[in-house]
């Protein structure tokens, strides 16, 4: 069976790992390289933190225990950070954070608030207001996008997949309304059996080149929740353990001695035009804060990096047949589940449709959160 994975972030990277078997003929079309594009510039945060869907939440969970194995088979690779995460709240979102911490407890997740002394424990750099509900999630973690990407490619192309880099799929080669493949930027044709949409942001455009639609948040949209700006810094002193989101402030360690720092607010209007000015204003704001809640950071900032999300519009995957002969596999939460995913479309591939992969299919009802 011959099978096309469109795309080299960690979803078709994942993929392209799991799928690579003798009866199969893998190969991996990427524009640029492997987790070159969002996979290798987002915050890359591994959980199930978000206890408002119980089913999701499984689902979620389901993948991290799918990264401890993976890793587990791959030798526990250092891009493979199951370092727990910290977060705390101060004033009316107390309350709040509160009650995520019960939630999350009463559904079987690790999750407890800790006091001030077991954070300085955790995090010696870090300061909490006295004051502060302080969380700690021990189960969570996150990758280095790309070279994960990379390391789950070159495992596939090892077993046999053959990779394709440095050119972009311009769209999906059909006979009748059957997809046979794809047509790169040079000309050529790639045949399939299969083809797997896993292009993330880039999904519409190649989909809707067989006249088929992708329900993702259009990051050119005014006010759009998909670009967002993330920093990284020069190496510091005072580096992180694990993830901290403290209010304002999401931060962890790089993997060469610095900081990753983000902040959801801060990404309004950071559209394809945002300027130099606005970018290096974000910068500035970022360190800012990060130096309130690390003091002495003796960092600057050494890169900003806009990443665009996928973001299907009612917030969960989108994962399933499309056409004959395609497969879509796209989802913002792609770190966290890449390798869950993987396994269940390795399933359907033989036949065996997933009950789980059920309420994400394609061509769904949905109804657009904002996010």
């Amino acid at each position: 069976m011959r099978i096309l994975i469109v795309g080299a972030g960690i979803v078709g990277a994942a993929l392209a790992d799991r799928l690579t078997r003798p009866d199969r003929q893998i190969t991996i079309i990427e524009e640029l390289w492997p987790g070159a594009g969002t996979s290798g510039t987002s915050y890359a945060w591994l959980n199930a933190n978000d206890p408002r869907e119980p089913a999701y939440h499984r689902f979620r969970t389901e993948a991290l225990r799918a990264w401890r194995d993976l890793a587990a088979g791959l030798g526990a690779p250092d891009w493979y950070r199951p370092t727990g995460n910290t977060m705390w709240a101060t004033g009316g979102a107390k309350a709040e954070l509160a009650d995520r911490v019960r939630r999350l407890t009463a559904l079987g997740y690790a999750a407890e608030q800790i006091d001030t002394e077991r954070l300085r424990a955790i995090e010696p750099h870090i300061r909490a207001p006295d004051d502060a509900f302080i969380a700690r999630f021990p189960d969570e973690g996150h990758i280095h996008g790309e070279p994960a990407a990379r390391s789950l490619v070159r495992r596939a192309a090892e077993a046999g997949a053959e990779v394709v880099t440095g050119h972009r799929a311009v769209r999906l080669t059909l006979d009748g309304d059957r997809v046979t493949g794809v047509r790169l930027d040079d000309g050529r044709d790639v045949p399939a059996d299969l083809t797997v949409c896993a292009a993330g942001r880039h999904g519409p455009a190649l989909l809707a080149t067989a006249g088929l639609g992708l329900p993702l948040v259009d990051p050119a949209a005014p006010g759009s929740a998909a670009p967002c700006l993330v920093a990284t810094t020069t190496a510091t002193d005072s580096v992180l353990n694990g993830l901290v989101h403290a209010p304002g402030l999401s931060a962890r360690a790089t993997g060469n001695g610095g900081l990753v720092l983000e902040a959801v607010e801060l990404d309004a209007g950071i559209d394809e035009s945002v300027s130099p000015e606005r970018v290096r204003a974000v910068g500035d704001e970022l360190l800012s804060r990060a130096r309130a809640v690390i003091p002495g950071l003796d960092a600057g900032i050494a890169e900003m990096r806009r990443c665009v999300r996928p973001l299907p519009i009612d917030g969960y995957p989108l994962i399933g047949p499309q056409a004959p002969g395609l497969y879509t596999a796209v989802t913002h939460s792609g770190i966290t589940l890449a390798p869950h995913l993987a396994t269940l479309i390795d399933r359907e591939i033989d036949g065996d449709p997933a009950p789980e992969l059920a309420p994400y299919r394609p061509d769904r009802p949905l109804t657009n959160t904002g996010s």
